[in-house]
């Protein structure tokens, strides 16, 4: 009855919680998701970009399974309650894919550490840690994806039972259909394992047997080798999907071109941007030197793998808090247990009492109402990061059909998203040469998002580039360089056409003699 107390309450705290962390305002990739869902529904997967005015540009539509999930949500919600219904349902599925991550994280360490307390602290830290990347976006499934990957690996080399196998086999199969970007994840998440089985071999450790060395415990389990065999048929899956052979050639072409090093969320992390990372970090490297516990040879190098990708990428963070949770709930337990048998059953004992489940609960609602309260005053459309006003101006007077718009990267996906015919946008893939080219080799595609980054930032004259692609408008943020200059300086000929309290739009004058 205790144990039914505790799971109620946790799973309870943990919605709640994982709800409050929802972002209301929808990020500028949620727009051409819905945009996008729409266009292959009507279309199919035609490989083309329809919605930049940049002729013919080839497209992988890299998450289209969740494209067209998130524009049927869209649309449902869009026929019960119009526009606002449509954005209410797209902020409801985010809130019950958090809620799922938060209930999976929870499940996973609960089973994998056998235990409830740390779980659920485990939990809600992990979700803290990881607030800034809820949103409704093709990774929130995938995060919940990987914890169960782990969750299989972990449960078939314990008990070998097939129903694991079959876990495993269906993850990189969605993956390859609604998050291309992070397919090969999937594969880097075993070799840890592997590398603890090689070491094993060579180290002599008899089957089933382990060594414990000062803090290593390296064990040889031989369920390893059929573990192998099922990350190599995997492989295979990445055929599964109508977008061809993109699921092997996404992240490869990514890596060989310049996005990576401009997108905020691929920088570099430094750990006084994220406290919780540094807490986590604090709490892992201390009780590794002050407690007599000791870590899986595999855990170290999969902490060690994750700690180098998250300061190599700050998107990384994801995967060492949903992770490396999961790596230190399980170091904790081991720990207790080697000073006594009962020190868990004890704390779960003493917590499992009405005042403690009552005096958490309270805690969990008091900071997921403060976390709410921060986002009383939010809109599912911010005016002051997307252009509302601005873009249903430009439809109602220009026809957008004879237009080539210069625009900047945060808001071109809410301008696709109205109908309007972008310079860029947020799918930074589409913009750079090694997507984009129609022969397979770099040099003859369009690097359109270096021309974007270099404008922006004045590495080249604006008009350079206005001229290079016969730029007839202009819309910009009016505290930005570009529109400062043109503001001030009056270089070149440009007609305000429309402006707002947080846009301008211009109109080029003699754009066929530049």
């Amino acid at each position: 009855m205790k144990k039914n107390r505790i799971n109620i309450i946790t799973i309870i705290s943990i919605i709640i919680f994982s709800v409050a962390i929802c972002p209301i305002t929808m990020q500028n990739d949620t727009y051409y998701t819905i945009a996008i869902g729409e266009h292959i529904i009507k279309n199919g997967l035609d490989m083309q970009d329809p919605f930049s005015w940049h002729e013919e540009l080839p497209y992988t539509y890299p998450h289209w399974g969740y494209d067209v999930a998130i524009n049927t949500i869209f649309k449902l919600g869009q026929s019960i309650a119009g526009t606002t219904g449509g954005y209410t349902a797209i902020y409801a599925s985010t809130c019950i894919l958090s809620a799922i991550l938060g209930i999976s994280i929870y499940i996973v360490n609960s089973k994998l550490a056998k235990n409830k307390v740390i779980s659920f602290l485990i939990t809600i830290g992990t979700m803290y840690i990881i607030k800034d990347f809820i949103a409704a976006r093709a990774q929130l499934v995938t995060f919940t994806l990987f914890i169960f990957e782990i969750y299989f690996i972990e449960k078939y080399l314990e008990t070998k039972k097939n129903r694991y196998i079959f876990g495993l086999i269906i993850i990189p199969i969605i993956i390859a259909n609604i998050h291309v970007a992070v397919w090969y994840f999937y594969f880097i998440l075993y070799l840890p394992y592997i590398v603890e089985y090689i070491i094993a071999i060579i180290t002599k450790i008899k089957k089933g047997e382990q060594k414990e060395n000062y803090k290593i415990i390296c064990k040889r389990n031989e369920n390893m080798k059929i573990l192998i065999l099922i990350m190599l048929i995997c492989i295979l899956t990445g055929i599964l999907t109508p977008l061809g052979t993109t699921t092997y050639t996404y992240l490869v072409k990514t890596m060989q071109g310049n996005t990576t090093q401009s997108i905020s969320e691929h920088l570099p992390m430094t750990l006084t941007q994220h406290i919780g990372v540094f807490i986590e970090l604090g709490i892992l490297i201390s009780l590794i030197s002050f407690t007599k516990g000791k870590l899986k040879l595999r855990e170290i190098f999969m902490l060690g793998g994750l700690i180098i990708l998250m300061f190599y990428s700050r998107r990384q963070l994801t995967m060492f808090a949903l992770i490396g949770g999961i790596i230190i709930n399980q170091y904790i337990t081991r720990t207790l247990n080697s000073y006594s048998d009962n020190i868990l059953k004890e704390l779960e004992k003493i917590l499992s009492s009405k005042l403690v489940l009552i005096g958490v609960t309270v805690l969990v609602i008091m900071l997921s109402i403060s976390i709410i309260a921060e986002k009383s005053k939010d809109t599912y459309v911010s005016e002051k990061i997307y252009p509302v006003q601005m873009s249903e101006w430009i439809l109602e007077n220009i026809d957008i059909n004879k237009m080539k718009l210069y625009n900047e990267y945060n808001y071109g996906s809410y301008l696709l998203y109205k109908g309007i015919p972008v310079f860029i946008d947020s799918r930074a893939d589409l913009y750079a040469p090694e997507f984009n080219t129609k022969t397979g080799k770099k040099e003859d595609g369009q690097d359109i998002f270096t021309d974007f980054m270099k404008t922006s930032s004045l590495d080249i004259w604006y008009e350079t580039i206005f001229d290079k692609y016969e730029i007839t408008h202009i819309i910009l943020y009016k505290n930005s360089k570009i529109n400062l200059i043109i503001k001030n300086t009056n270089v070149g000929e440009y007609k305000v056409l429309h402006e707002d309290n947080n846009f301008i739009l211009y109109e080029r004058q003699n754009v066929e003699d530049s």
